[in-house]
């Protein structure tokens, strides 16, 4: 009889392409993330023990997903088709159906993992070279990793699973169990601090031990046995099975047998008396008398299309929001997002006590929640388009008269309720963090934009599930092929793949880069361009999955032609706007400009160039246009024994030049390409011979370029190191490759080792010390702040204007504009000024008097 059940498994799946389909995908995964992912361990190579055992125990979890596909079709085939009561009347024992469906549970899991793993393996056997970066193949390294990471992990994931789908048997607490075991997961990497989590700070030998012990996936034991390894020994030696990797292995597959055991017991093969309906006998229905009064009924018309999508919302929200599966959700993600906001908020340095600011709450919701919302609009999209099938109720409703785009967009609609009302209690919770550490400022404003830009994307990423169930109309596909593509275009997965080209990002969320003195700046103004292309693309989706519904794509009539017509306009229309504003330089083109560069210009790196000495300049910023302009005017200085007769001047290609010109200078050569001025002097340059340059440019953000982080001018708290744009003399080190197996994989020579600190300097051209004196100009509403000395500060023309000195300091300026509030006190004789964001008040006291203490010191 289990053979016979197995085998029955077996042939139902064997028939779906989808089956076929997530094992490919599997083995082509295994190859991308062996082609793709670097690892960041010195001296460790692509196919050591270490390694394999290191991406075995992340991508473990990737399992996660045939466990819960399988395990939601297999285990609630018979609830769903309404079949449970004719099977527990078959003569099927309770053993053999709890083995054979727990079985083919487990084994597609195993499988789809070993196609990763031949995957993985196969992209190190065609990388691999006689370069030290690979050690010799040996095949008992992966399998040793498989059976001693990968397979307890499964084993324990598919029996959680399992348990949860036998006893609730509801499909979404299904998937929220994979989504509580990677919760689950999460936890035990953030209290190990193990070196998988971004900022991981040391552990007590004692706690670490104990985390060993007790992380149900083994990676906190894997890394307390190999955290004092040499690169030697983690190249050439696989995990041992003992001390607590022995204890922390066999208590797991202990506990998912236990928990099995307690299952089979528990396991009633009968229906409960909850799913048992109450028939209610009325006696007295012979005694009432009905009148049958006819109704005149309109099945077409406004009226009954709003009326259509506000019966399905109805039925939708009361079986959604109600739902356990609902709430445990809400529950998940404020304690994920609970324990992300205590570790901002107790993980910074604020003094003298911690600042629970809007702002800080704020970005880790925008850090945090995304994801979980990006996961609850896939699984949730699928799940109401096929809720009447699941329900046995698609006959009824196919029979009833009502458009097909009104129950799309109930659906919709239902759809942008949960995440709204997650972002809800998201906002809430950040509330509580501000008043429970006594924060009294709380910015309602700035919490109401999450609505917009947390609610708006994830709407469009289920408009867009929602119309990928319709076009496909086979659920499990459409859910595979919406999963995989809005975790490509929609995370850093994808970018790490390639996808990073402007038109390959699908509805992606605003960054977490909101301030309390800029709020979020000019991003807005990508989202909104962003967001029009997006919702373009699920239109269109959706569009199609209508006409597939009412199978009218191949009669398609001129009035539904042309609003088919109308995304595809609008998608091209933002889609060029996009391209035209954003910076679609690929990582490969820049690296092929890197070599370009130092190819055509490594001539310069030893010529003799002069050296600055003098910097004088002024500096217009345009805060309220995200914009600056620059003049300036250099003194160059021979500090060579040689004589000059060019000069090679370095510019950086995001900045608009104006001129640079030179009375003592004539221009050569101007390649825009690479941003370089070569120019001739009228005469040799002889030593200590002094040139001056004058230079002029601007530069301003675009919104959908976005700028680098020391290029930031801003509405309100701008912040400039304005040395960066200065031009430079002689050959850029920077523009070089510097990564050392880059260089190799192109035939470049290897990088010259670092100098030491105390070594002389060898190229004079380097900058040194300089004179530096600038006038920097403002909105009347903010104070500039520079290096050096103010001389004086003045209005004109509606704008501030402040004048800064500083003499023999390095070749390193900055500037800074701001709404600032000032506190002014006085030591002695010394002038004392503190420059700060008026809400940001609660710790200037203590700031004033730790720098009078530190005066009294000197």
């Amino acid at each position: 009889m289990l053979s016979h059940l197995l085998f029955f498994e077996w042939r139902f799946y064997s028939r779906k392409i989808s089956f076929y389909v997530m094992f490919l995908a599997f083995f082509g995964f295994g190859i991308l993330i062996r082609t793709s992912a670097r690892i960041g361990f010195p001296n460790i190579t692509y196919n050591s023990p270490y390694v394999i055992n290191l991406f075995f125990g992340l991508f473990s979890l990737t399992s996660l997903f045939p466990i819960v596909i399988i395990a939601s079709q297999s285990l609630l085939r018979e609830k769903d088709n309404r079949f449970d009561e004719v099977l527990y009347a078959t003569p099927i024992t309770v053993n053999n159906y709890f083995i054979s469906r727990f079985s083919i549970v487990f084994g597609v899991s195993i499988f789809t993992f070993l196609l990763f793993l031949m995957g993985y393996m196969l992209g190190h056997i065609l990388e691999m070279d006689n370069s030290e970066n690979w050690s010799a193949f040996q095949l008992t390294h992966y399998f040793h990793s498989f059976f001693v990471i990968v397979v307890p992990n499964i084993l324990f994931c598919t029996v959680i699973v399992c348990i949860t789908a036998w006893f609730s048997k509801n499909k979404m607490l299904v998937y929220l169990s994979g989504l509580g075991i990677y919760i689950l997961y999460t936890i035990f990497s953030i209290f190990s601090n193990t070196p998988i989590v971004s900022g991981a700070s040391p552990v007590s030998d004692a706690a670490m031990s104990l985390s060993a012990k007790l992380d149900p996936f083994g990676m906190a034991a894997f890394f307390e046995q190999t955290k004092y390894w040499s690169a030697l020994k983690r190249n050439t030696t696989v995990l041992q099975l003992s001390g607590n990797l022995l204890f922390n292995r066999v208590t797991v597959i202990l506990l998912a047998f236990g928990f099995l055991l307690i299952a089979y017991k528990l396991f009633q093969f009968k229906i409960s008396n909850k799913q048992k309906k109450k028939v209610l006998v009325n006696h007295e229905s012979n005694e009432i008398k009905y009148v049958f009064v006819k109704t005149k009924t309109k099945s077409n018309g406004i009226s009954y299309f709003i009326a259509t999508i506000v019966s399905f919302l109805k039925i939708d929200l009361k079986s959604t929001i109600k739902s356990i599966p609902f709430v445990l959700l809400i529950f998940c993600s404020l304690f994920i997002l609970g324990m992300e906001m205590y570790g901002a908020i107790e993980g910074g340095v604020r003094l003298p006590q911690y600042f629970v600011t809007t702002a800080l709450m704020m970005n880790t919701i925008l850090a945090t929640i995304p994801f979980i919302l990006l996961l609850a609009m896939i699984f949730y999209g699928s799940e109401l388009v096929w809720k009447s099938k699941s329900v046995n109720f698609l006959s009824i409703e196919n029979s009833t008269p009502f458009s097909n785009t009104a129950l799309l967009i109930s659906k919709f609609i239902t759809l942008i309720v949960i995440s709204l009302v997650l972002i809800f209690f998201c906002i809430l919770l950040g509330v509580l963090f501000q008043v429970m550490y006594q924060y009294p400022i709380i910015n309602w404003k700035a919490y109401l934009t999450l609505f917009y830009y947390i609610g708006l994307p994830a709407s469009i990423c289920g408009w867009f599930v929602i119309g990928l169930q319709y076009l496909i109309k086979n659920k499990y596909i459409a859910l595979s092929i919406s999963a995989v593509f809005l975790i490509a275009t929609n995370t850093s997965i994808g970018q790490e793949i390639g996808l990073s080209h402007p038109l390959t990002r699908f509805a992606n969320f605003l960054p977490d880069v909101y301030s309390d003195i800029n709020g979020f700046g000019y991003f807005p103004k990508a989202f909104f361009a962003t967001m029009c292309y997006s919702f373009s693309f699920a239109v269109l989706f959706s569009i199609l999955g209508i006409l597939f519904m009412n199978k009218s794509i191949l009669k398609i009539k001129l009035i539904q032609a042309l609003v088919l017509v109308i995304p595809i306009l609008l998608m091209s229309i933002f889609g060029t706007y996009i391209v035209s504003k954003s910076n679609t330089i690929s990582t490969e083109e820049a690296i092929i400009w890197q070599q370009q560069y130092e190819e055509k210009y490594n001539v310069f790196k030893t010529k003799p160039q002069p050296t600055i000495v003098d910097v004088k300049t002024t500096i217009d910023l345009f805060p309220e246009q995200n914009s600056y302009k620059v003049k300036g005017t250099y003194v160059l200085v021979n500090k060579t024994t040689s004589e000059i007769s060019e000069i090679l001047i370095s510019t950086d290609n995001e900045i608009t030049w104006n001129s640079i010109t030179s009375s003592a200078l004539l221009l050569a050569k101007k390649d825009n390409e690479f941003g370089q001025y070569l120019f001739k002097t009228k005469q040799k340059v002889v030593p200590n011979d002094t040139i001056t340059i004058h230079f002029d440019f601007e530069y301003q953000i675009e919104a959908l370029k976005g700028h680098k982080s020391f290029n930031a001018i801003v509405n309100n708290g701008t912040f400039i190191r304005v040395s960066n744009y200065f031009p430079s003399i002689g050959y850029n080190l920077d523009n070089q490759i510097e990564d050392k197996e880059e260089r190799k994989a192109r035939k470049m020579p290897l990088l010259d080792p670092l100098t030491k600190v105390d070594a002389p300097l060898k190229n004079p051209y380097h900058y040194q010390y300089i004179n530096f004196d600038a006038v920097i100009s403002t909105s009347a509403n903010q104070t500039a702040i520079s290096i050096g000395e103010l001389v004086e500060k003045k209005q004109k023309n509606n704008r501030n204007y402040f004048h800064y000195k500083a003499n023999n300091i390095p070749f390193r300026f900055a500037v800074s504009s701001a709404k600032y509030a000032i506190q002014k006190s006085k030591y002695k004789d010394i002038e004392i000024e503190i420059l700060y964001e008026p809400k940001h008040y609660q710790n200037i006291s203590h700031l004033m008097k730790s720098i009078k203490k530190y005066n009294a010191l000197l």
